[in-house]
């Protein structure tokens, strides 16, 4: 289990109303444009404020990630209030995505012993390179690119490293940007000197047997859109989903060993 709630756990919608807001530069992004509010509870949320069409290609992939058990950031939907609107600069109302606060690990190592230690000013090169003792979820790293390819993702999703020395997907809202893609160029599907690798075939596969076994109550949950939320789709997340789910089935049949 991961250090933060998990999305089940937590309101799928939270109005802004009475939160403080700082905004600050994370480490993991060049962008500078993130604020992070507290609500009236204590808890603080990340957001770009990118808008309701975004949120809702980053919040589809997030629940369908948790739901296959993948390390992924937990996120809600924001409506601003009027007061948040003037202190952000933006439109009161708008509907925007917001992401549970997570203490980032930061270059150097946190110690002797710290776990990240084997991945600094290393070049990761193929699967074995992330046999890694300590880093929790790790695995979730390539299934995210691979990922990117079943849900069509104009890029990959991001990583992030918490203090508690777990690997996290975050940043996935340019999922459902296109159908399903060809794994040809997958990363990793090549060794360094070219040749196939098994393992990543094997990882391809598994990945495409979690996303073809999704079940239709996870993606009907998935692709839910709470009371008083209103999204402005530009084209169907549920046709596009629907188009991954057969690529991933049709894939796992073609490279199951009998």
């Amino acid at each position: 289990m991961p250090s933060f709630p998990l999305m089940c756990a937590l309101p799928a919608s939270l109005s802004t109303a009475g939160w403080s807001w700082r905004r600050i530069k994370s480490s993991a992004h060049a962008s500078d444009g993130f604020w992070i509010g507290t609500d009236r509870l204590g808890n603080q949320w990340l957001t770009k404020l990118r808008g309701s069409f975004y949120a809702y290609r980053e919040i589809v992939f997030a629940r369908l990630a948790q739901g296959m058990n993948w390390s992924c950031q937990s996120s809600v939907f924001i409506c601003l209030d009027p007061e948040s609107a003037r202190t952000l600069g933006y439109t009161a109302g708008k509907v925007h995505a917001a992401h549970w606060y997570m203490q980032e690990h930061v270059p150097p190592p946190c110690g002797l012993g710290c776990a990240l230690r084997p991945l600094v000013g290393r070049k990761v090169q193929m699967l074995e390179d992330l046999q890694l003792q300590g880093v929790h979820h790790l695995v979730d790293w390539p299934k995210s690119e691979f990922a990117a390819y079943i849900f069509g993702g104009n890029e990959p999703p991001g990583r992030f490293f918490t203090a508690a020395h777990e690997f996290v997907i975050i940043d996935a809202e340019q999922m459902f940007s296109t159908g399903p893609c060809s794994f040809d160029t997958a990363f990793w599907l090549k060794r360094p000197d070219g040749t196939s690798s098994k393992s990543g075939t094997a990882l391809a596969t598994e990945v495409c047997r979690e996303v073809g076994g999704l079940s239709d109550s996870v993606i009907s949950q998935a692709l839910s859109i709470p009371v008083g939320i209103e999204i402005e789709l530009h084209w169907s997340i549920a046709s596009k989903l629907q188009e991954s789910v057969k690529f991933s089935s049709a894939y796992a049949r073609a490279h199951t060993v009998a």
